[in-house]
């Protein structure tokens, strides 16, 4: 007999708890449930200013709703198409000038290389891309952003860390060819931060639509992570054992193994390029995870790219417009690799 069958429900163990153990046992609840239940954000001023003048950021907003590959979980999601004539949009037309120094021809307006399918990390929301979107759409890419499950404008509970959210990155996907057709987004290609990045990953080998992808600061297993983090919020006076306690009471939570969660795993299995970077000062998830998931990676034309100074929150803005740059130039390079291929 399970604990869910002797208490009923998750929140009958949890009252049951608070009256049996006191405040030890509210303690871990809390530390369980903020593991899977991450902070709803909302729009900040900044990406309110981006959606009421998008060309002024050098693309146009289309927004849409895709249902999730698990229990049909309402997914707000967005696509971000370049605009011939882009307002001020200083991001997209100094990374444009960088890329024709480079000899990369800029897109004939109305078409497309291909779209960038860009995932967010935890506690994050699909607004997040918009700055990082004004890089890509210089390059005639387009963005389809969306808000995970437990995030932002989108429906859940619980954040799983790619358990179920792999499924609803397929049905983003499948809802984005519906509306748009296949053949009018073009090739796809992936962007994943953090959690996002480990998406992507687990997503890759049984997701043949995407051709290459970028993963930033991705972790390559999920319970040491985890752990690691309880830590930082509980005390680091809180023993190894206690801190796995608590992940796998999140799991059970939310109904999933934490300890199944290990991107590194699936790396031999991802047949496409995958480019990795990862901020040598991250803290939050250490260098060495992104380390581990190139050395394992099994496709052809992987890139390993750490940041020197380079933290969990501000990877990218430290490789600033030279990274942005490379991670154009591989996904370029993928998708001519992948027309030339026998």
């Amino acid at each position: 007999m399970g604990w869910k069958t002797i208490f009923g429900s998750r929140r009958a163990f949890g009252v049951a708890g608070f009256c049996c153990g006191g405040a030890p046992v509210v303690a871990f609840w809390a530390c369980a449930s903020l593991f899977v239940i991450p902070p709803r954000r909302e729009c900040e001023p900044r990406h309110r200013e981006t959606l009421a003048r998008p060309a002024d950021f050098g693309f146009s907003i289309d927004r849409f709703t895709a249902a999730g590959g698990d229990s049909g979980v309402q997914l707000e999601a967005a696509l971000l198409t370049p605009v011939a004539e882009p307002g001020e949009a200083v991001k997209t037309r100094r990374m444009l000038q960088r890329l024709q120094a480079v000899g990369v021809k800029p897109t004939v307006p109305g078409s497309y290389r291909g779209t960038v399918v860009m995932l967010h990390g935890r506690g994050g929301i699909k607004e997040h891309a918009f700055p990082v979107a004004e890089r890509f759409v210089a390059a005639g890419f387009r963005c389809l952003i969306y808000d995970a499950r437990a995030h932002g404008e989108s429906g859940g509970t619980y954040c799983t860390y790619g358990f179920r959210e792999r499924a609803d990155l397929r049905a983003v996907i499948d809802a984005a060819q519906l509306r748009y057709g296949r053949d009018e987004l073009g090739p796809l290609l992936a962007f994943g931060i953090s959690q996002g990045a480990a998406v992507v990953l687990q997503s890759l080998p049984d997701e043949p639509r995407l051709r290459a992808a970028v993963t930033v600061a991705p972790f390559a297993e999920l319970s040491p992570v985890a752990a690691g983090a309880v830590g930082r919020v509980a005390g680091a006076w809180v023993p190894d054992w206690l801190r796995k306690w608590v992940v796998d009471g999140g799991g059970w939570l939310a109904g999933f193994p934490p300890s199944a969660i290990r991107p590194v795993a699936v790396a031999p299995a991802i047949p496409v390029p995958v480019m990795v970077v990862h901020g040598d000062r991250d803290s939050v998830i250490p260098l060495e995870h992104g380390r581990r998931i190139y050395d394992a990676l099994g496709g052809a034309g992987k890139l390993w790219r750490p940041v020197v100074g380079g933290t969990h929150g501000a990877v990218l803005a430290t490789g600033g417009d030279d990274l942005y740059l490379e991670m154009i130039l591989f996904w370029i390079g993928a998708l001519e690799a992948s027309q030339h291929a026998p």
